[in-house]
C-alpha cells in the first residue's frame, strides 16, 4: 500500500473530539455539516478526525465497552492498527517509530463521511494515563516548554515512562489479546478495587484536559508522519480543552507547515463553575457565575481572580488559546467567557462565527400527520388523550437544568386553559440503568413526584437509547408535532436543539445565556420582530441583568445562597410558564401564523451561507 493508493494529496485539516467514529453532541454536528460542505472539502481535501480509543471515566479507569475501535470497523475500514501484528508496510515504517516513543498505539482507517472519505486516528493511552499519574516520559519536558514559551503554567504527575517489565508485558498482552496491558478489564478490575479500598489515589480530574496534553505529542508526530509528500501543510483545528494541547504541540513545533485555529466551541471552567460551584456548599447557578462575569469583566478583572480556578487543568490549558494563528468563538457568550478567561483574548480580534440551524421541512398537512403519529404514541403508552406537546431533547448533563423544565410545568399546570389539558412532557434525553448518575438520580424523583400530583400534565422521562423500536415516527415527526420546545440550559455555548422545533411553528423556549440568543435576537430584528415580541420565542433568562436597587455587588453576588437563588430561578420559571401560555395560539389561523414565522426565522440560519462565507476563510486564511 503506497500513499498514493491512500489518496494523500493536499493540506491535511485535523480535529481532535470524543467524535471521530460517532455524532454525539454540538461537536459532531458542526463537523458533519463541514465535512458536507464541497467549499470545504475544496479548500481541506484530506481531514484527520482524532479520538482517544477508550474514554476515562469514574476513578480514572477506562469505558472499554465504548472503544471506537469497533466503530470504525464497523463504519468504515482499519488500515492500520498497532494492537495487531500484521499491517501494511509503508503505514508500519510510519506509524510503529511514533507508537514506541510514547508508549501509545494507534488505530488509522478511514470511514465514509458527508461529502466523501475522512481519515480517522484513534489513540490508546491506556499504558501512558491512568488515575491521575502520567506515564510518559516526554511529558516534563513538553510541560517545561509551554510554560517557558507560551506562559502556560500546567502541574502533571509525571512518573516517567513504565518500567521494561510492564512494557514487555504490555507486548505480549497485545499479541495475544489485541489490546495494551493497561487497557485490559484485569488492570481496570485490580484499579478501581485499589481506589475503593484506599491503596490508590484517583481524585476528581478534568480527565479531557489531561487527555488531550497526554495525546498531543504522540499526535503530532502522527501528523507530521501521515503528510503528504507534495510538502502541503496541516491546518490544526481545536474547538476545547482536549484539542488545544496539540495546537500547542504545533505552535512550539509547526514551523512553517502547520496553522493553529482556536474556534471556541465552549469553554469548560465557566460550565463547571456553573454547574457545580467554585466554592464549597454552592450550589448550580448561572445567575450567579454571569452577575459575576458581568460585574468583574467591568472591573477589568479575571476569571482566576475572583473564582479558585488557578490550578484547574482544564483552565491552564484553555486559557492559552489566545496564543493560534486566529482566535473565534461560536457565540459572543463564549467570546465573553474567553475574555474574563485570561487578559489575552482581550488583546486579540474575536471572530465570532454562529452555528447554522436544521429547519426540518414541514407543511400544515405534514405537521396535522406528524401529530397525529406521535399523539397516537402517547395514548398507547401512557393512555392519555393528550391536546398539548411539549418536548425537551438533551444529553444527561447539570447544565442543562432539565429540573427546570419541571418547575415551568408546575406553573403550567395552573395557568394553561382547560382545552389544552391533558399534556404531556415528552423529556427524552439517556442513562445508562446500571449506573444512575446523581442528576438522573434528582430529575426521577421530582418527576415522579410531580406526576403522583396528577395535575393534568404528565412529564414521560424517556431514555432515548431504550425507547420502543419500531417507533412509526421520526425524530423530525416529534419535532414538527411539538407545541412547545423547552430549551432552559444553564449552560448553552450556542444551542442548537433548543431551535429545531421552530420550523414547525413551535413556541420556542430558549436560555437567557445560551449563545444562539444574539443571533436570534439580530435576526429578530432584521424581520422586523424585535425578539421580545417575536411569537415563536420566549427566553427563559435566568441571569437577566438586575433591576434591583441598589444592584447586588459582585461580592454579594459570590455569598448569595442557594436558598435565595432559588426563589429566584422559581420566580423567572413562573414567569416562563406565563409568557408561553399568552403566546398560545387561540385558534387554526393563529397556530398557521406561528408556523409561517417559525418558518421565515429558521430559513434565515442555515449552515451553509455560514460555512462557505465564514467558516472556510476563517479556517484556512483564504
Amino acid at each position: 500500500m503506497s500513499t498514493r493508493d491512500l489518496e494523500w494529496e493536499g493540506p491535511l485539516l485535523v480535529h481532535v473530539s470524543y467524535e471521530a467514529t460517532r455524532t454525539l453532541g454540538g461537536v459532531g454536528v458542526v463537523l458533519s455539516q463541514l465535512l458536507a460542505s464541497p467549499a470545504f472539502r475544496e479548500g481541506c481535501r484530506r481531514t484527520l478526525l482524532v479520538s482517544p480509543l477508550v474514554r476515562p471515566c469514574g476513578l480514572g479507569s477506562y469505558a472499554l465497552r465504548e472503544s471506537l475501535e469497533r466503530d470504525l470497523e464497523a463504519s468504515g475500514e482499519v488500515l492500520y492498527s498497532g494492537l495487531r501484528r500484521h499491517n501494511p508496510p509503508e503505514l508500519a515504517r510510519r506509524l510503529r517509530p511514533v507508537e514506541e516513543r510514547y508508549d501509545v498505539s494507534f488505530v488509522y482507517g478511514r470511514r465514509e463521511a458527508p461529502g466523501g472519505p475522512v481519515e480517522v486516528l484513534l489513540v490508546d493511552l491506556t499504558d501512558v494515563l491512568r488515575g491521575h499519574r502520567v506515564r510518559l516520559g516526554t511529558m516534563p519536558s513538553f510541560l517545561r516548554r509551554m510554560r517557558t514559551r507560551l506562559g502556560i503554567d500546567i502541574q502533571l504527575d509525571c512518573r516517567g515512562a513504565r518500567s521494561p517489565p510492564w512494557r514487555l508485558a504490555s507486548r505480549a498482552w497485545r499479541s495475544l489479546f489485541g489490546e495494551r496491558l493497561g487497557g485490559s478489564a484485569l488492570v481496570n478490575g485490580l484499579h478501581r478495587k485499589a481506589v475503593h479500598h484506599g491503596l490508590r489515589h484517583a481524585p476528581p480530574l478534568d480527565h479531557d484536559a489531561m487527555m488531550g496534553l497526554v495525546m498531543a505529542e504522540p499526535v503530532f508526530d502522527a501528523v507530521e508522519a501521515l503528510r503528504s509528500e507534495d510538502g502541503s501543510g496541516a491546518v490544526i483545528l481545536a474547538q476545547e480543552h482536549l484539542s488545544l494541547p496539540l495546537a500547542y504541540k504545533a505552535r512550539l513545533d509547526g514551523g512553517g507547515w502547520c496553522r493553529t485555529v482556536f474556534y471556541a466551541g465552549e469553554v469548560r471552567t465557566p460550565r463547571v463553575v456553573v454547574e457545580y460551584g467554585a466554592r464549597p456548599g454552592q450550589v448550580a447557578s448561572d445567575n450567579r457565575y454571569y452577575q459575576v462575569q458581568r460585574l468583574a469583566l467591568a472591573q477589568g478583572r479575571t476569571m482566576d481572580e475572583v473564582f479558585p480556578v488557578g490550578s484547574w487543568t482544564s483552565f491552564q490549558v484553555l486559557r492559552g488559546g489566545h496564543q493560534c494563528d486566529v482566535v473565534g468563538a461560536v457565540s459572543e457568550s463564549v467570546a465573553d467567557e474567553l475574555r474574563f478567561l485570561d487578559r489575552g483574548f482581550r488583546a486579540r480580534p474575536l471572530t465570532v462565527i454562529p452555528h447554522g440551524h436544521r429547519a426540518v421541512e414541514t407543511s400544515w398537512e405534514a405537521r396535522d400527520d406528524s401529530r397525529a403519529k406521535v399523539l397516537r404514541h402517547v395514548k398507547e403508552h401512557w393512555g392519555m388523550d393528550c391536546q398539548f406537546l411539549l418536548t425537551r431533547i438533551s444529553r444527561d448533563e447539570v447544565c442543562k437544568g432539565l429540573s427546570r423544565d419541571v418547575s415551568v410545568c408546575e406553573y403550567l399546570a395552573e395557568l394553561l386553559p382547560k382545552e389544552r389539558l391533558p399534556a404531556v412532557l415528552l423529556l427524552v434525553t439517556e442513562w445508562w440503568e446500571k449506573d444512575l448518575s446523581p442528576n438522573i438520580r434528582a430529575l426521577r424523583a421530582r418527576v415522579e413526584a410531580f406526576n403522583a400530583r396528577r395535575t393534568g400534565i404528565h412529564i414521560a422521562l424517556i431514555n432515548q437509547p431504550t425507547w420502543p423500536a419500531g417507533l412509526d415516527f421520526t425524530r423530525d415527526d416529534l419535532l414538527r408535532a411539538t407545541d412547545v420546545s423547552l430549551g432552559q440550559s444553564m449552560y448553552e455555548s450556542f444551542g442548537l436543539a433548543q431551535l429545531e422545533a421552530l420550523s414547525g411553528g413551535a413556541i420556542c423556549v430558549i436560555s437567557g445565556v445560551s449563545g444562539a440568543r444574539p443571533t436570534v435576537r439580530a435576526l429578530c430584528e432584521r424581520l422586523g420582530t424585535p425578539e421580545v415580541a417575536y411569537p415563536n420565542l420566549v427566553v427563559a433568562d435566568y441571569a437577566a441583568e438586575e433591576t434591583r436597587v441598589p444592584p447586588r455587588t459582585l461580592e454579594e453576588w459570590m455569598a448569595l445562597s442557594g436558598e435565595e437563588l432559588h426563589a429566584l430561578e422559581r420566580r423567572t420559571a413562573e414567569s416562563v410558564a406565563r409568557r408561553v401560555v399568552d403566546r398560545l395560539p387561540r385558534d387554526e389561523r393563529a397556530a398557521r401564523e406561528l408556523l409561517e414565522t417559525g418558518r421565515r426565522l429558521a430559513g434565515q440560519m442555515q449552515w451553509e451561507p455560514l460555512i462557505r462565507e465564514q467558516l472556510i476563510p476563517f479556517i484556512t486564511g483564504t
